[in-house]
């Protein structure tokens, strides 16, 4: 995380910094991006640089949390899932904000993505964030889901936990890459109405909920069983 002597300079610089650093490390996966490109970018010595952070890896980890901070920020002013929805209603607002998000701050979303699915330079630190997160999020959610009846007895949570999350993080990037996405096209929140884009959501959670909605007959099989 920074030291004191970063916190201590203007919040214009702060941010200026910052935002050159994630677009750095959204171009380039964590061995490829450069410090000295930040610098440069920023107008910064290298050594003031190690004055703000102890090392590249402490500058990434905070990187990391940034990107993570926005992304809940972004969630929280998006509009809000229908109060009545069950939990594979809440599923689906879920995975299409996160394609919201992947939309409109590119940069934050390929951070976050090469920190938990593709790169994963510091596992131990993805896992320590994850379990902060969407791990323990999506792994709540779903318990909640099994001890309600609306997901199968027999799913193992911490499984269905890791399906979910990596649909999470990769449904954006298919969802663009599919439709042909930009920014552009959309205000605000449109892709909420998008047709194409709702027809791909509701493929997915179909499948989602084959796999994992509660049945009955399978729950008493599985309860009876010796």
């Amino acid at each position: 995380m920074p030291n004191d002597t970063f916190y201590n300079l203007p919040e214009q610089k702060q941010n200026r910094i910052i935002q050159i650093a994630i677009e750095e490390f959204s171009k380039h996966d964590y061995d490829s991006a450069s410090i000295s490109n930040i610098v440069r970018k920023a107008g910064i010595a290298k050594g003031s640089f190690y004055q703000y952070f102890n090392s590249k890896k402490d500058c990434y980890h905070y990187l990391v949390e940034v990107a993570s901070e926005e992304k809940l920020k972004f969630f929280q002013n998006l509009p809000a899932p229908d109060p009545y929805s069950d939990l594979f209603g809440y599923l689906r607002w879920q995975f299409l904000a996160a394609a919201n998000f992947e939309l409109r701050r590119p940069q934050f979303a390929q951070v976050l993505y090469r920190a938990f699915i593709e790169d994963i330079p510091f596992p131990d630190m993805s896992e320590e964030l994850r379990r902060r997160g969407t791990t323990q999020f999506f792994k709540q959610l779903l318990s909640q889901g099994i001890l309600h009846g609306k997901i199968a007895v027999w799913v193992d949570p911490d499984v269905a936990a890791f399906i979910t999350e990596v649909v999470f993080y990769q449904f954006g990037k298919y969802l663009i890459t599919r439709l042909g996405l930009t920014e552009e096209k959309y205000v605000d929140n449109t892709i909420f109405e998008q047709d194409e884009a709702q027809t791909l959501l509701n493929n997915l959670m179909d499948i989602l909920e084959a796999g994992m909605r509660d049945n009955p007959d399978q729950r008493r099989k599985y309860l009876n069983q010796d």
